[in-house]
C-alpha cells in the first residue's frame, strides 16, 4: 500500500488517536517490505508489507494495522488495532492492552496472553423509509439553512462562486481536485508528528465545510431557475432539488459515485478560485501570437 492509498485509513487512525486523548508525540509507519519492530515511537502503523514484533522483544506503544500483515511473536505493551489487512498473535506472545478488530483477518493463538479481545460489529444498515426521509430532512435543514442565510446576508459572495461554477466548471473542477488532494496529503503528513494533529483535524474539518459551501451554491444556482421571487426561499428549494439529484446519482453503480465526486470537486474549486466568493473569478487569458 502506497502512502497515497493509505491516506483514508491513516486519517481514521489519527482521529482515533485524537479521540483517545493519550499523550502521543510521534508516529512511525511501515509501507512495504519485511520489518522487525524492535521499538515503537508511541504509535506504529502497519500500512503494507510485513511488520513483526520478534519473540523475546518488548515494544512499548500501540500498533495499528491498516494494510499488509502484522505478526506479534513478542510483547506489545499497549493496544493492537486491526482496521484492515492481517494480524497474527502467535504462541507465547503478549499484548497487555486490547486487541481490537474492526475489519480484516485476525488470528490470535489460544496460548497468547491478551488483555482483552474485542470485535467490532457494524450495525446493520437500515432501509426504513422513515429513517431515510429523516436523514434527507436533516441534510436539507443544515445545507438549506446555510444557503438561505448566505444568500440573504451576502448575495454577492454566492453570485461570485455560482458564476465560477456555471461559467468555468472545467477550471473549477481541476482546481478542486488538485486543491483537495494536496490539502488532504498536507494535513495527513502534518499529523504524522502528532504535535500538529489538532491543526490537521481543524484543516480537514475546514475542507469539509468548503465542500458544503460549494453544495449550497449549487442549490442557489438551481433555485435561480425556479419561479420563486425570494432568493432565500429559492435557494432552499434549489438545495432540496440538489440533494435529491445527489441521492439519485448515488444509486447509480460506479458512474454515480464518480459524478458525485466531480460535482464536489467543481464546487470546491469554485470556492477556492473566488477566494470564498470575495472576488469574481476571471481566468487568465493567454495572449495569442500575432
Amino acid at each position: 500500500m502506497s502512502p497515497t492509498e493509505a491516506i483514508p485509513l491513516l486519517l481514521v487512525v489519527l482521529l482515533m488517536i485524537s479521540a483517545g486523548g493519550d499523550d502521543v508525540r510521534e508516529m512511525s509507519v511501515s509501507f512495504e517490505g519485511d520489518t522487525d519492530v524492535d521499538s515503537v515511537a508511541d504509535v506504529h502503523v502497519v500500512a503494507g508489507g510485513t511488520a513483526t514484533v520478534p519473540g523475546a522483544t518488548t515494544v512499548d506503544g500501540d500498533v495499528y494495522v491498516i494494510g499488509g500483515t502484522a505478526v506479534v511473536d513478542g510483547t506489545v505493551d499497549g493496544d493492537v488495532t486491526l482496521l484492515n489487512g492481517n494480524l497474527s498473535v502467535g504462541d507465547g506472545a503478549t499484548v497487555t492492552g486490547t486487541v481490537q478488530t474492526y475489519s480484516g483477518a485476525a488470528a490470535v493463538s489460544p496460548d497468547a496472553s491478551v488483555g482483552r479481545l474485542s470485535q467490532f460489529e457494524a450495525p446493520a444498515p437500515s432501509s426504513s423509509p422513515a429513517q431515510r426521509v429523516g436523514g434527507f430532512l436533516l441534510q436539507l435543514i443544515v445545507l438549506g439553512g446555510f444557503g438561505w442565510r448566505l444568500v440573504e446576508r451576502h448575495p454577492r459572495v454566492v453570485e461570485n462562486v455560482g458564476a465560477a461554477i456555471a461559467e468555468h466548471a472545467l477550471v473549477s473542477g481541476v482546481v478542486g481536485v488538485l486543491g483537495a488532494t494536496t490539502l488532504v496529503v498536507l494535513f495527513v503528513y502534518m499529523a504524522f508528528t502528532l504535535i500538529l494533529l489538532p491543526v490537521a483535524v481543524v484543516g480537514l474539518l475546514g475542507q469539509f465545510l468548503i465542500v458544503l459551501y460549494g453544495q449550497a451554491v449549487f442549490g442557489y444556482l438551481i433555485g435561480t431557475r425556479l419561479p420563486i421571487e425570494r432568493d432565500g426561499v429559492a435557494t432552499l428549494a434549489g438545495v432540496a432539488g440538489f440533494l435529491l439529484a445527489f441521492e439519485v446519482l448515488g444509486a447509480v453503480p460506479f458512474l454515480g459515485g464518480i459524478a458525485q465526486l466531480v460535482v464536489a470537486a467543481v464546487g470546491f474549486g469554485a470556492v477556492l478560485n473566488t477566494y470564498f466568493g470575495l472576488q469574481r473569478f476571471e481566468p487568465v487569458a493567454i495572449p495569442s501570437e500575432s
